[in-house]
């Protein structure tokens, strides 16, 4: 079976059966779900302690979960901790990293909303406006095909102006939207009615680690989205009907394609938690004992 795409729970069993390459996977699963919802809540300057933090809690406790159906909500409750103690969400903010090229991401997003329809603009402004009632949002968005996948559909919008716009690095960009994360906007956006949606929402990425890296490369956007990034925008085109032209772009500076970085390379983890975030935690067998330590 290929460990990179097991159940999380196979992957468990037979960790705990001895398998050293298995808990390998696992780690590294779970480092990069924590570092994706870490990202999103708290944004990567205020989220990486926490997120330390909270692989250094999994790492000592993971020998006290014995059965596969409790490790998600065990481990999904030690970051919770971690992310409150830290003061919860967000109310988002403008962080450049290596992925935008040490660029603000709210100018990014300005500069590449000319190739978005006015209505996708204005629908996304709202979206990820948590000031603004949701009740707005859903009335536009069943304008432009339904709540939420219209949101949706902006959001891949988005990220393809920024791709191809303002030469974002992303590393996925599908050609069209998942109708099954229709709910991926409205989490990033903190907009989820019932925090016992957006717990499920976040143990079902666990399931998908494309959604992760997903969540994870577009977090310094959804953070600018949340500040206000496109407001000025969607209401000039509220009130002209149009949208904005597209600013000049100063040209990125990334690392080269040639050079193949990682996404967390891109994201500019911290050096400290590269071991965590880009290659996950490690798990071996030796002795008979089975230990967990950071690269």
């Amino acid at each position: 079976m290929e460990l990179a795409t097991a159940p999380t729970a196979t992957l468990f069993k037979q960790w705990r059966g001895g398998d050293g390459a298995s808990g390998q996977a696992m780690a590294q699963r779970f480092s990069d779900w924590y570092y994706a919802i870490t990202t999103c809540r708290l944004g990567d300057e205020i989220g990486a302690e926490p997120f330390r933090r909270a692989c250094g809690r999994f790492q000592q406790g993971i020998f006290g979960v014995t059965t596969a159906a409790d490790l998600t909500d065990w481990a999904h409750g030690v970051l919770m901790e971690e992310v409150r103690m830290a003061g919860g969400r967000i109310a988002g903010g403008d962080f450049a990293n290596q992925l935008t090229g040490g660029r603000s991401p709210s100018e990014l997003i300005v500069a590449a909303c000319g190739a978005l329809q006015p209505a996708e603009l204005r629908l996304l402004a709202a979206a990820y406006d948590s000031t603004l009632p949701l009740d707005r949002v859903k009335a536009d968005a069943e304008r432009m095909g339904g709540y939420p996948l219209a949101v949706l559909q902006a959001r891949l919008a988005l990220k393809r102006a920024l791709r191809d716009r303002a030469q974002v690095t992303f590393s996925e960009v599908p050609d069209s939207p998942n109708l099954d994360l229709a709910p991926l906007p409205l989490y990033e956006a903190g907009r989820m009615e019932k925090e016992a949606e957006e717990t499920g929402f976040e143990k079902w990425m666990l399931t998908n680690m494309k959604l992760c890296e997903d969540i994870a490369e577009f977090g310094v956007f959804a953070q600018a989205l949340r500040a206000g990034a496109l407001r000025a925008e969607a209401s000039a085109s509220q009130n002209s009907g149009n949208a904005p032209e597209p600013r000049a772009l100063d040209a990125p500076t990334l690392v080269g394609e040639d050079d193949g970085p990682s996404t967390a390379t891109k994201l500019a983890i911290p050096l400290g938690l590269l071991a965590l975030a880009g290659l996950g935690l490690y798990l071996v067998v030796g002795a008979g004992l089975l230990y967990f330590f950071v690269l």
